[in-house]
Parts: C-alpha cells; structure tokens; sequence
C-alpha cells in the first residue's frame, strides 16, 4: 500500500511470481475496507461535525423546557399565584431566539463539514476506482459493459457519497435526538414516555419492511441503468454502422423496451419510497394520539401540570419528526450500501497482468526478444501452443497465418497486455514479469489491429507515447506515416481536433497517426499488427520504403499479409493451429512448397485482382464505346 502525496490511500496489488510464471495476487480484501481508510483519515472533521451535531441537538430540546416554564407561570398567574410580566415572556422568547440561532449555525457547520469530506472522499473514490479500471488487463474488458463501469463510476459514486455525507449528518442526528428525546421525556414522566413509546416496535418493523424492499429494488434500478447506458453508449459509437444499414428504427425500439424497463423498474423502487413516508407519518401519529389521551387525563387529575405535559407534546413532535425522516434516511443508506457493493465488486477485481514485487530496473533494452514454451489459453481453449522462438536484436520477423491462428496474441505477449498461462517471455535474455510495465511498455512502440484516436487534436494524439518530442521527431514521424499528404486536407493541419475515436479521419489515416505515434516514440522494439491493411498499396509501398531506415538496429515483429511487407522481412514465421509451423526466410520458404508458400501465392493472386479492378476504374474509356 502507498500514499500519495494529497494524503489519499491507494491499493497497490501485491504480485509474485509463481513456478509456473504466472502471477498471485496477495493483496487480500483490502478494497472492503477503503471507505473505512477514508473515513478514520477524515475522522477529525466527522468527530468534530458530530459533537456540533449533539451540541445543536440538545439545544433544539431547549426551546420546549423554555415553554414548559413560560405556561406554568402562566398559569400560576392565571390562578393569581404569581406574576409574569412582559419582560418575562421577552426573555423566554429571547433564550428561544438564540437557542434557534446558535443551533442553526452548529447545524451548518455539521453539515457543511461532513458533506465536504464526502466529496472528498467520492474524489479520492473515483480516482481508486479510474486507477484500478486502467490497471486491468484486457481479459476483464472482455467480460465488462462500458455502460455498466461508467455506472459505477458516476451514479453508483454519488450515493456513496449521499450516503457517508448528507445521510451520515441525518442519521446521527435523528439517533442523537431520539436518545436524548426519550431522556428528556423519562426525567418528565416515566409513564407517559413508557406508553407514547408502546408502538415503536410497529415503527421498527415497518421500516425492515420497507428498507429490504427499497435496497431490492435500487439495486434492480442500477442494474437497469447500466444496461440503458450502454445501449446509449454503443449507439453512438455505432453510429456509421447503424446508419449504413438502416437500423435506426431497430436500434430505436431496442431503446424504448429497454427505457421502459428502466421506468417499470424505477416506479417499482418509487412506490416503496412514496410509501414509507406516508406509513411513518401514520404510526408516529399514534405515539401523539396516546399522549394526548393519557396525558389530558393526567393533567386533568392533577398528576402533570400543563406545562409538563406542553413539554411532552413539544418534545413528541420533535420526536415523531424524526422516526418520519428515519425512513427515509435509512432508505438513503441502503442506496448507499448497494453503492458500494457494486463499487467494491470493480475494486476487487485482481489485476492478472502487474508490476512485479520488486521490478528489476531497466534502461534502454538491446531488444532481443525470445518466446521459450510460450502457451496461452483463453479459458479452456489453447490459442498458442509450445512456442520457441528467438528474435534477434534488430532483426525483421514478419507473423504469418490463417485469420484465428493466435498471431495477434503472440505480438500482444510483447508488451505484456497478454501473459504466458506457460513458458516466458524473454527480453535481452530477462523474464518481462521481472520488469515494471511501464519499463518495459517504455521499450515497445506497438500499433495495434484497430488503431484507437483520442477526440483531442492530431498532434496530441501522436505525442501520446512521447510529449518532449522537438518539431524535427514530429516531421520524420509525419513523413514517414505518410501522413503529412494528408494534412493539408484537415483544417487546422496537425493541430485539427479529431472526432471521438478518430471518426472524422478515414481508416488509412487512422492508421497512420498510429504509426506516427509508435515512431515519435522512438522505441527500440516495434510492433506492427496488420497496421497497414486499410492502407493503399501504393502508399504501403512508400511506407515501408520509409520504413526499413527507421527499422535499421531495432527489432521489429510485423503481422501482415500483403507480399511486399513478407519480402522484407528477415524472417517468416508461419502460424498454423496455434503452433509455428514453418519458419525462415522468404525465399526459403517459397521453395519448400508448405504452408507460406500457399500462403503467399494465394496473397499474390488476391493483390493481382485488386489491381486489375483498380485499373479497370482508370482504364479510360474508347471513344466508340462511350
């Protein structure tokens, strides 16, 4: 565990490494009790609200001591036994007045200093939970609904910090009044406290009632929730493709069952909560009814004097005040709870993929990389079996194979966003899970299959690995993307603020940027996973071209299909079922007859094709047949 520099608490997931290579987590349960690590560091402002709280409570039971003693004399005076004057009663009033002033004020500051710790505390909450998000490994993604994290991340966040705020001040407040209530009520009357109280355990099971029922239905409506914002996510990212195929009254429909669901619902969860109001206020009239009965009746007897039982019925509807806000406090709380479970269930999710223990350091790698053993297993299904290969520093290995043959994977156990179930990943000669992820990511510039764009500007997006690059790394990068042909067709040229995902940039342009962003970078490892196949061949050409100085001294692992970029690589490697089936140099390989050489030809029949209909759209047209 560390803690940061503005006193907030961070797990940090404990990982050793295992025989077998893989990692254990040994960090415990420690996320349950991060509210608690929150409250016990802002413990000086609750413990300071609360004592104002009690402070403002019992003075808010002063106003009805006041009255009893302003009736009672009074009374006397009525009876001719004493003599109450003006100034009297001004003064009575005056302790009122300033006892309702000075409550006031304690009551702000409670409330105000308990409710900003818990922003507080939502603060350092939603930072844990973004850390926790961007610490796991893609396998979580996987399983995971963006709707349902971003759920948790706003509104589940938010009753968590209602609950340990605003309801914390209501329910201290409501049990301080009520304990010092009943006590103010016993030193009046043992009796009349004892049979005003007689339907309070009617209260209590009422309220189990009605707090199981709501809990129940939050959690139902949060559940929901996550399921409508996704689809309202997916809808907008999907927009092209629902567009294209016309889908928007499908996707529309999809959209209002959900919606309604959502409302069926929520109107489930806002009867109970209608409800309780209603019953609380019901029964605790009950409590007043019976004061009322046996109280007139003492008093009428000459048991009590008025003014005690005028102090009674004060301090009962002070009282019943509070059991009719109980409910509804409680019910917050539950929210609360739920809240938190769900938060708790992201926060407890281990990172598969972490820093070791005790990272050894690393400086800038020679960038031999090795594959000893390697399998990996999704599930129960093997995606790369027995793998044994070495790359040497510098060289070119192109990964060539069927669509399914774990090609992508094997460039993904690079920079460690996928891990050996068995064997190890190997760089200059050291086991990667020995190096620190940002050590050895630092190593590896990687441009992936679907090439992801921020909505910032372009220049942005390509500093991403690298911010301290000078214009002179900006234009190499630029120039050998290829993207600078493009810049004069966005507005702002490099500066142009892109659309979410990239989506006002065409695929081969997306691509690019990617390819600018692994080159500024600079790294000594590079990984390009099929990154040119929305390119076109001539641009591919020109990129590779630019490519092979770039690429000189480093070691690049290319996955690709086109014929040009297999020629200029060093090495082949042939992928077949999950295991390398043939290996070594281009024209080794044509002459062996196997798997690349049938590979490779129906590749060069397929990009013969593709340019004969490409010129076909050029061909111009003979003026006879126009």
């Amino acid at each position: 565990m560390e803690t940061r520099a503005d006193g907030a608490w961070r797990d940090v997931a404990t990982v050793a490494l295992t025989p077998d290579g893989s990692t254990a987590d040994i960090a415990g349960a420690a996320s349950d009790r991060r509210i608690w690590r929150y409250l016990i560091q802002y413990r000086w402002q609750y413990i300071s609200g609360f004592f104002a709280l009690v402070t403002a409570t019992v003075l808010a039971l002063i106003p009805p001591l006041v009255v009893k003693y302003a009736v009672d004399d009074i009374e006397q005076t009525v009876r001719g036994s004493g003599d109450v004057t003006r100034s009297t009663l001004l003064s009575y009033g005056a302790i009122i007045v300033a006892t309702a002033i000075v409550e006031s004020v304690l009551r702000y500051y409670s409330r105000r200093i308990v409710s900003g710790s818990a922003r507080h505390i939502e603060y350092h909450l939603r930072e844990d939970l973004a850390w926790h998000l961007l610490s796991l490994d893609q396998g979580f993604y996987v399983q995971a609904r963006t709707g349902d994290l971003m759920s948790r991340l706003t509104n589940d966040l938010q009753a968590v910090r209602d609950f340990i705020g605003p309801s914390v001040v209501d329910i201290s407040r409501s049990l301080v009044v009520l304990i010092a209530g009943f006590a103010f009520m016993l030193a009046i009357d043992v009796r009349l406290t004892l049979i005003s109280f007689a339907y309070l355990p009617v209260v209590i099971l009422s309220m189990a009632y009605f707090e199981t029922n709501i809990e129940k239905r939050f959690f139902e409506v949060q559940e929901q929730l996550a399921e409508l914002t996704e689809r309202s996510q997916e809808n907008v990212s999907g927009i092209r493709a629902i567009k294209a195929y016309a889908q928007e009254d499908a996707e529309i429909a999809t959209f209002a069952r959900e919606n309604a669901e959502m409302r069926r619902r929520a109107m489930r969860l806002g009867q109970y909560q209608a409800g309780l109001l209603p019953t609380m206020m019901a029964l605790t009239a009950g409590g007043t009814l019976l004061l009322l009965w046996f109280g007139g009746r003492d008093v009428v007897s000459g048991r009590i004097s008025i003014g005690d039982f005028v102090q009674l019925s004060l301090v009962m509807s002070i009282l019943a005040t509070q059991l009719m806000s109980v409910g509804w406090v409680v019910a917050s709380a539950q929210m609360g709870v739920v809240a938190i479970r769900r938060i708790n269930e992201v926060l407890r999710t281990p990172a598969a993929i972490a820093d070791p223990a005790h990272p050894e350091p690393l400086g800038r790698a020679e960038g031999r990389v090795e594959f000893r053993d390697v399998t990996v297993r999704f599930g129960q299904t093997p995606v790369l079996t027995g793998i044994n290969l070495a790359i040497e520093a510098g060289a070119t290995v192109a990964i060539v194979g069927a669509t399914g043959q774990g090609k992508t994977t094997l460039a993904n156990l690079v920079p460690r966003l996928v891990d050996p179930n068995e064997g190890a990943v190997l760089l200059d000669g050291r086991d990667i899970r020995s190096i620190s992820l940002a050590d050895l990511r630092r190593q590896v510039g990687f441009v992936p299959q679907e090439s992801f764009l921020f909505s910032e500007s372009l220049r942005e997006n390509i500093s991403y690995g690298r911010s301290d690059a000078d214009d002179d790394a900006y234009h190499h990068a630029l120039v050998t993307s290829q993207l600078s042909n493009d810049l004069e067709q966005l507005g702002d040229g490099i500066h142009t603020v892109i659309g979410e995902r990239g989506t006002t940039l065409s695929g081969g342009q997306k691509q690019r940027a990617a390819i600018a962003r692994a080159l500024l970078k600079d790294p000594p490892i590079l990984v390009l996973d099929d990154a040119l196949s929305h390119v076109d061949t001539h641009t591919e050409e020109e990129i590779l071209r630019r490519l092979r100085d770039f690429m000189e001294g480093r070691t690049t692992l290319v996955i690709a299909h086109r014929t040009s970029t297999l020629r200029a690589a060093d090495r082949i490697v042939v992928l077949e079922d999950g295991r390398i089936a043939e290996e070594g140099a281009h024209h080794e390989l044509l002459r062996r007859g196997g798997v690349y050489s049938r590979i490779y030809r129906e590749q060069l029949a397929l990009e013969q094709r593709q340019e004969d209909v490409e010129a076909d759209l050029v061909e111009p047209v003979p003026e006879g047949e126009r």
